[in-house]
């Protein structure tokens, strides 16, 4: 599925004062129907305020670097790019089923918050009411330190911190369940089947480039190289999901 981005849609402004004058209009003719006994003025106002609130739920607010994937009835119909206020089909629904989501991230937790994962499945009502905008700004994902054997099976504790950003909305919300916890577990997995590769420090008749020849590859002394393999892992794996580092 191909990102579509819906242009020339920043009108909220104008559809909103045009509603507003037209319920004020709306129940102004109401009292002058009633006193002329003009009974389908009467009918035209009461219907207009009855469905007039509709267009109300169109108006669309977003800030920088923010994004609104929209589906009318279950059928993606674009993607909402950059600040403004725009009126959409009021009948469109925002789709973000990553909104809940908290994780140790920028733009998740809170700093006193920051070395906890939340669950998401204990967070269901407020993922509910939970906005719908995906956030387009470099972001930075600290998983939990982990316990990881080297090539030579010695363990070692190591963590992980990944700057990412969604580059495709449709992708990252339709491809994957949840493209927050994809990223983080695909962020885990890479840093394993690296860290898996080298030795802690120097050990003589390891090969960590995979050419058959013995090197010096480590993790403490090749901290360069291990990092551009996890990201050259991680972007692998994410590519079809969206989000990018």
């Amino acid at each position: 599925m191909e990102e579509k981005v819906i242009s020339g849609r920043k009108n909220g402004m104008a559809v909103m004062l045009t509603s507003i004058v037209l319920y004020v209009l709306a129940i102004l003719g109401l009292i002058y129907a009633d006193a002329r006994g003009n009974n389908l003025l009467i009918v035209l106002c009461i219907a207009w305020m009855c469905i007039g609130w509709m267009p109300f739920l169109g108006l669309k607010v977003l800030k920088p670097e923010e994004a609104l994937v929209l589906t009318l009835f279950g059928k993606y119909v674009g993607t909402l790019k950059g600040d403004g206020f725009y009126f959409v089909n009021p009948f469109c629904q925002g789709v973000n089923p990553a909104a809940g989501t908290r994780l140790g991230q920028s733009g998740d937790v809170n700093a006193s918050e920051r070395s906890t994962i939340i669950n998401t499945a204990s967070n269901a009502s407020a993922a509910k009411y939970a906005s719908k905008t995906i956030s387009l700004k470099i972001m930075t994902l600290n998983n939990n330190r982990q316990k990881i054997n080297d090539c030579l099976g010695n363990p070692v504790e190591i963590g992980i911190a990944v700057m990412w950003k969604v580059v495709d909305t449709s992708k990252a919300v339709f491809t994957v369940d949840n493209y927050k916890e994809f990223l983080s577990l695909q962020c885990d997995i890479a840093l394993r089947n690296v860290v898996r590769v080298y030795p802690y420090d120097v050990a003589e008749n390891v090969d960590t480039t995979g050419d058959g020849v013995a090197d010096d590859g480590s993790l403490r002394g090749s901290s360069e190289l291990v990092a551009e393999r996890i990201k050259e892992e991680i972007q692998k794996k994410v590519q079809s999901a969206g989000p990018a580092r």
